[in-house]
């Protein structure tokens, strides 16, 4: 039997696991080798395209620091499919924790749905831009105090525009979910943003 086919053999895998636990680290590039291409189909899924490879390799990198606890009881893959959806989440939390990153992902498009919400309020007293500006600044402080996950939500759903199925394999889960993660999400955000509305005397 080949290396190639062996590393379809699970307790050929298994083996390997073994390997490395006795200390032969360089026994893990079979693993890698093994479900490199499952784990990257998985992220594809998951994340942008740019963001697949990088995120690939610390699941990789999880998984070696995790190994000691892996118990066998399930196949090897599934457990680095469970370790890929984890790093998938903590890249959606740390991308939308950042919100620098954020505003320079929203086109003005974006910027001007989010400002319509407060038309009434700066149509008389400001320009476009300045208004414009406000919005940005009234989305800003609404979306901190939103959860990561429901900053993720928004981002994605109303932001961004992506479609609901599309976030929901995104951040990987059911469309039923999203929907309702979704709805729960605009109504935390509306909160948030009558919160920033000015206080009339």
């Amino acid at each position: 039997m080949t290396e190639s086919n062996n590393l379809n053999d699970e307790s050929f895998v298994r083996a390997a696991v073994e390997r490395v636990l006795d200390g032969d680290v360089e026994a893990f590039a079979i693993i890698v080798h093994a479900y490199q291409r499952l784990i990257a189909a998985d992220l594809a899924r998951r994340l942008p395209a740019q963001n697949v490879q990088e995120v690939a390799q610390d699941v990789f990198v999880r998984a070696y620091r995790a190994l000691p606890s892996y118990r066998q009881q399930a196949p090897l893959r599934i457990w680095l499919l469970r370790i890929a959806r984890y790093a998938a989440m903590d890249f959606w939390r740390k991308h939308y924790r950042r919100r620098d990153r954020v505003f320079s992902d929203l086109d003005e498009a974006a910027l001007h749905g989010v400002e319509s919400a407060h038309q009434q309020t700066v149509a008389e007293r400001q320009t476009d831009d300045d208004a414009l500006e406000i919005a940005r600044e009234w989305l800003a402080l609404a979306l901190e105090q939103l959860s990561p996950s429901d900053r993720a939500v928004i981002t994605l759903v109303e932001l961004e525009k992506t479609p609901l199925a599309t976030a929901a394999e995104q951040l990987g889960c059911s469309l039923t979910a999203m929907k309702v993660r979704a709805f729960r999400a605009r109504q935390r955000l509306k909160t948030a943003l009558e919160d920033q509305r000015p206080k009339r005397n």
